[in-house]
């Protein structure tokens, strides 16, 4: 999914891909360090291995936070060029398999608000949207209308 994006923004860049000096994508699901999804789409697109990229996780803010930083490591003379992203993938890493619940300590699960952080974001969704009583009509809608937005950008 990654690898099209990358070849993409060299395309229409104008960019070499060794032109580009960091790669920083942000996702929730990381399997190992996070970074192996980055790296094969970096050598998909061409982008040399001399070029160090690394992965953020700071949950439903993590591909934001990846292009802030890019962003300032250019601002700041670091970088000339960098891509920063997001990219999760669901089907590979599902939410509620992710933590072993059998093996989180009796204390973390005693305390309301750690053992809240067990509870799948999926399952957090449906709760907020049953409390405001937002349908799966409006959900979609916002869905097409964010893709819609996101493709004319």
């Amino acid at each position: 999914m990654l690898a099209p994006v990358f070849k993409d923004v060299i395309r229409k860049g104008g960019i070499k891909p060794e032109d580009v000096e960091e790669i920083a994508i942000g996702n929730v699901l990381q399997n190992g360090a996070g970074t192996a999804t980055t790296r094969m789409a970096q050598f998909m697109a061409g982008i040399p291995s001399s070029t160090p990229q690394y992965a953020v996780n700071r949950l439903c803010s993590s591909g934001l936070q990846a292009v802030i930083n890019v962003a300032n490591q250019i601002r700041a003379g670091e970088i000339n060029c960098g891509i920063g992203g997001g990219i999760e993938n669901m089907t590979m890493f599902p939410m509620g398999r992710m933590v072993d619940v059998t093996k989180v300590s009796a204390e973390a699960k005693a305390v309301e608000d750690a053992a809240a952080c067990l509870m799948p974001m999926g399952i957090t969704s449906e709760n907020v949207a049953e409390k405001y009583g937002i349908t799966r009509a409006q959900m979609d809608q916002m869905a097409a209308d964010s893709h819609r937005k996101a493709a004319h950008a």
